[in-house]
């Protein structure tokens, strides 16, 4: 079955780890995340100057991956903190047979700790993880019921 899973967390909450450790036990995985794009357009992970083509060739990804065939996972490795966004690429994964939502969620301060963890290359400065923290909605209902699956993770992995 083509699935796809939407990640839904703020940086440095474990997105990325997730994603791979899923994509180890679950063949036919594909990662698209925001942070390779773009990296693969800048050569940097914190170089946000070209952020209308990272998100654009994120959506053409996705779309790409919904038009073929097969069985396979695809999941979105991005923030994706707002309804709006979670209900946009719900929309733009239409061709994907099952859709499911993961909502990682930790306390500021273990983010704060585990960004420091990560390659020094993805550190978010405090303040902005602070920012992105307080900005993070809460899944509403009416977007949850749309989803075949939601899961919400808080857990520490490594």
């Amino acid at each position: 079955m083509k699935q796809l899973i939407i990640l839904s967390a703020v940086p440095g909450s474990g997105k990325s780890t997730w994603a791979n450790k899923y994509k180890t036990t679950h063949p036919n995985t594909y990662i698209i995340s925001s942070d390779d794009i773009r990296y693969e357009l800048t050569g940097q992970y914190q170089d946000f100057s070209k952020q209308n083509e990272v998100w654009q060739e994120f959506e053409n990804r996705l779309l790409k991956y919904g038009k073929q065939d097969g069985d396979f996972t695809v999941i979105l490795d991005a923030v994706i903190d707002l309804n709006i966004l979670r209900k946009k690429y719900y929309d733009l994964g239409k061709d994907f047979k099952r859709r499911v939502l993961v909502i990682i969620k930790k306390p500021l301060e273990q983010l704060k700790f585990l960004n420091k963890e990560r390659n020094e290359e993805k550190w978010v400065p405090d303040d902005v993880l602070a920012s992105l923290y307080n900005k993070f909605e809460e899944p509403t209902q009416e977007i949850l019921d749309l989803f075949d699956e939601y899961q919400y993770i808080n857990v520490y992995f490594h």
